[in-house]
């Protein structure tokens, strides 16, 4: 059961999730409708009982929920988000499969729903998530667990209880294909289109081929293996800390990005430090793409008709991309222009 529909009951929260390698991101709504952006990190970590209960118990200040995030389900305690980053030290999972650490995401991303909503401990809701193709598979599995979960676990506030009304899960890339074809209509029946992700994490291409939706392919060709070389080449820096100053760089390699960067005590040096990342940069990037379009290259099917590409790392690489497939007819992100109010930073992608 992969796919369930509200039928007379309309849900008290309905949110869509997506974990992204950089931010867990979540678009949600409550009762009077109106869809707000909720961001979370990406960390997850194991923690004992007592240093939760502890943190909650001495907590100083009116942290926002999103800030403040651990759950327990099973007995089993963690840290989600700018707690888990921040107090435990925890890291990204980026070489894990994302549907792991997805419910402990899931499960805090609804308790902050639910006091950013003033929502009781029980409440019902609807929630769309999105997999890489790589990981589509394992949605039936995921909503199994995940309904278990959402029935009884524990927060910073108590126990809480959702029920599930409705479950919708589909692979990334997917909904930029929705509308896509929303767009162009039928003539997509008659068209083979290759929707290509482009995020911090990893890289996935979705083929439709005359509106049948083939299996994807994900590979771990995200922005951070960009970063990474970034990082061998500098000194003192992390991904963490260049991810958001290289894009804001852009392909320009602006130095005022780089500069809070630098750690040198003196001018000349903080000078010398950004002129090293912008050279590690520099030869970087131009390695990065050839790794990704050489993965793209390989599992694009010899007939397609025209490209789609999404995520925050294709727009970075945009000037790259459209030379190289200056062959196929290229559109971004569906053309799909995001709201005003969802336009917030939050995360790469």
């Amino acid at each position: 059961m992969s796919e369930t529909t509200i039928e007379t009951i309309w849900p008290q929260a309905i949110a869509a999730y997506d974990y992204g390698g950089s931010a867990t991101k979540i678009l949600y709504a409550g009762p009077k409708n109106q869809i707000r952006l909720l961001c979370m990190e990406p960390e997850v970590v194991s923690v004992p009982q007592e240093s939760v209960l502890a943190y909650t118990r001495d907590q100083l200040g009116l942290a926002e929920p999103e800030n403040t995030a651990w759950v327990a389900f099973r007995n089993d305690y963690r840290a989600v988000g700018y707690l888990a980053k921040e107090r435990f030290h925890a890291n990204a999972g980026l070489s894990e499969l994302k549907y792991e650490r997805a419910l402990h995401k899931t499960l805090a991303g609804m308790w902050a729903i639910k006091e950013k909503l003033n929502l009781p401990a029980k409440f019902t809701a609807a929630i769309a998530v999105l997999l890489p193709p790589g990981e589509y598979e394992d949605r039936n599995r995921f909503e199994r667990v995940l309904r278990e979960a959402l029935a009884d676990y524990q927060t910073p506030t108590g126990s809480m209880s959702v029920e599930l009304l409705a479950f919708n899960c589909k692979p990334e890339g997917g909904g930029i294909y929705l509308m896509h074809n929303k767009k162009v209509g039928s003539v997509l029946k008659e068209r083979v289109c290759a929707i290509a992700m482009i995020g911090y994490r990893n890289a996935s291409l979705l083929v439709v081929q005359r509106g049948d939706v083939r299996p994807g392919k994900t590979s771990d060709l995200g922005f951070i293996r960009m970063v990474e070389r970034v990082v061998a080449r500098t000194s003192g820096q992390t991904a963490e800390r260049l991810t958001p100053a290289i894009a804001a760089a852009g392909s320009e390699f602006k130095a005022g990005s780089l500069m809070r960067l630098a750690r040198s005590t003196t001018k000349q040096g903080r000078a010398e430090e950004v002129q090293q990342m912008i050279a590690a940069i520099k030869e970087a990037r131009p390695e990065y793409v050839r790794s990704l379009t050489s993965w793209l290259d390989e599992n694009l099917p010899l007939d397609c008709d025209e490209l789609v590409f999404c995520g925050g790392t294709a727009d970075y690489l945009r000037r790259e991309l459209n030379e190289h497939y200056d062959r196929f007819p290229l559109i971004w992100n569906a053309e799909v222009a995001m709201p005003p109010i969802l336009a917030m930073p939050c995360g790469f992608v």
